[in-house]
């Protein structure tokens, strides 16, 4: 027979007894898939060796792809796959934090507000070509924002971008976009909000403010770590660990 590898237990970085708080983040835009499965099983593994919390967290930014209906059917697979959990929340709870926290970067200059055609700035990110809009003054941004906060003619074509790096070789940190306009109404919220934040943008903070002490993250995340840890810096919120 051949020889059989022995298996080792993973253990998380600078992991805590009693003092673990992971989360399970799905977007309600779809159903379970076994990726997200493993995703669920593993939070709940770690969450059960380190006796520690495990938060179920809707990351329902995107009311033009999500319903209450995934939600509910999500929430059910859940509970078919045994997963123990401490609490059901949504990044849309934490929207009002998520705003001024914006409005905070705009005014210490770490975010601006950015007409640009989509199209162009893909382009203008991958050859590392600032924005036009970049050295916008606080003032002027904060009108911008107003705009798209209310949902004008004019707001509906800016988005809200962090000032990172154009020139950094990690094109994940070119100023990524913090919020985009939408006028779509949220499945939970209704109306209300004319602007959601992206992903990038609100799962450090939530991460933070829920005390998430372990993000487990798939690989395709990995060249955006960078990313998550500059906006954390950027916030200057307290740190959540990627593995």
């Amino acid at each position: 027979m051949g020889k059989v590898e022995e298996l080792k237990e993973i253990d998380l970085p600078d992991a805590k007894v009693g003092n673990v708080c992971l989360r399970f983040a799905p977007e309600p835009s779809g159903y379970l898939h076994i990726g997200h499965s493993k995703a669920a099983l593993l939070n709940q593994y770690f969450a059960k060796k380190y006796q520690g919390r495990l938060i179920i967290r809707f990351d329902d930014t995107n009311p033009a792809k999500e319903s209450n209906d995934f939600v509910d059917n999500i929430l059910t697979d859940i509970k078919t796959l045994g997963i123990e959990f401490y609490d059901v929340t949504f990044t849309s709870d934490y929207f009002p934090e998520l705003m001024k926290m914006a409005e905070k970067l705009i005014l210490l200059g770490k975010a601006y507000v950015d007409d640009t055609p989509l199209k162009q700035m893909q382009e203008q990110r991958k050859d590392g070509v600032e924005s036009k809009c970049r050295s916008n003054t606080a003032e002027k941004n904060m009108e911008l924002w107003k705009e798209m906060i209310a949902g004008s003619d004019r707001g509906l074509q800016c988005c809200l971008r962090g000032k990172l790096d154009m020139q950094d070789p990690n094109k994940s940190l070119r100023d990524p976009v913090y919020y985009r306009s939408n006028s779509v109404p949220h499945h939970r919220i209704g109306p209300k909000y004319k602007i959601y934040p992206t992903y990038d943008f609100a799962c450090p903070f939530v991460d933070s403010t829920q005390g998430i002490t372990h993000a487990l993250r798939s690989s395709e995340y990995h060249d955006r770590n960078a990313q998550y840890y500059r906006i954390l810096e950027d916030m200057g919120t307290t740190e959540s660990r990627n593995f």
